[in-house]
């Protein structure tokens, strides 16, 4: 089995009222370079029957007993989350099931994200499980999808949830671990009276002026652009907005991506903004996008473009860490290297 380098974790966590034993954790030699241990966390579930708590999910036993397994109340919609103690890329998931009453797992669908609405039900869906007939425990991919929750979720009427260990395994969003912005390069479609575009990267989020936002003059289809020192995946950007004329944020799209065509404003959008009423920083999130070009782009005729701040987080994209290309299982050097 092969698992995505890792952060290696502490212990796990119930989230019980008492603390889980200290419990030894079985290194998996995975290459050279990685480890795969599980992430640690806190678990809740929806309702709990005769003291099959949610915590013993995660106890570091993978028994199929009734002393190590949760159990909910028949209920409409059961469900079980894992809260891991950060915002993880979530990688592999290993469930165990019961040994009786196995079909409880048919239908149970896995949901990760960093939302709580619908108790974290609503997540996107990492997949549907079922029991597996050969063996207790079954490994499931979830490919890096994103989040701080891990949900089981079995979207029926009048059921029982019951597992018996979940282990997660993966690395922690470069965004989360940590709050430095990426560098890079600002130009823009045109500048206004001096304010230009490296003043939304200077490291100031003061709102108030000249000397501290960018400013294009007005014209169709302004942007403002930051070429990166390299090709990222891009987590999350913070944008501060100027306290006067704040609707010019407004339909404003952002796109991430490696080309140039239309001044970069082609590559995948994603996401458009508008000015927040309750506060001049807004935080979006781009959920690993690749590239090393991020643009601004307002897709309206006569008009101006102002940003104030923008701080983009992520992660390089490994490909371009490494200046080594297999090519027929000979490596060889570029001379020129992205990153």
């Amino acid at each position: 089995m092969t698992f995505s380098p890792l952060d290696v974790p502490d212990q796990l966590i119930s989230s019980q009222s008492t603390a889980v034993p200290h419990l030894p954790m079985k290194i998996m030699e995975t290459s050279a370079s990685s480890i795969a241990v599980p992430l640690r966390g806190a678990a809740v579930q929806s309702s709990t029957a005769s003291g099959w708590t949610a915590g013993r999910a995660i106890d570091g036993s993978c028994s199929s007993g009734t002393d190590s397994c949760t159990h909910t109340s028949e209920m409409d919609n059961p469900w079980w989350r894992l809260q891991l103690d950060g915002v993880y890329r979530v990688s592999v998931i290993e469930i165990t099931n019961r040994n009786v009453a196995r079909d409880r797992l048919d239908g149970v669908e896995i949901h990760i994200g960093n939302s709580l609405v619908n108790n974290g039900n609503d997540n996107p869906r990492c997949a549907i499980i079922h029991d597996v007939p050969d063996s207790l425990t079954q490994t499931v991919h979830c490919w890096g999808m994103e989040g701080m929750y891990v949900n089981f979720y079995k979207p029926f009427n009048t059921t029982a949830l019951t597992l018996c260990e979940v282990k997660v395994y993966g690395g922690r969003n470069p965004f989360y671990q940590s709050k430095s912005s990426l560098v890079g390069a600002a130009v823009q479609s045109s500048t206004y009276l001096g304010w230009i575009a490296g003043q939304a990267i200077d490291g100031s989020c003061s709102p108030d002026g000249k000397d501290r936002c960018s400013y294009t003059g007005q014209m169709d289809n302004p942007w403002w652009r930051l070429q990166l020192d390299g090709v990222y995946r891009v987590s999350v950007i913070e944008i501060t907005n100027m306290y006067s004329t704040r609707k010019w944020l407004d339909g404003v799209e952002i796109h991430i991506g490696n080309s140039l065509v239309n001044n970069g404003n082609d590559n995948p959008r994603c996401a458009i903004i508008h000015d927040v009423p309750d506060g001049l920083t807004q935080t979006v999130h781009c959920w690993g996008m690749e590239g090393v070009y991020v643009n601004f782009y307002k897709p309206f005729n006569t008009t101006y473009l102002m940003l104030c701040e923008v701080k983009v987080y992520g992660g390089r994209n490994p490909f371009y860490q490494s200046k080594s290309s297999l090519v027929w299982g000979w490596v060889y050097e570029c001379d020129i290297w992205l990153g």
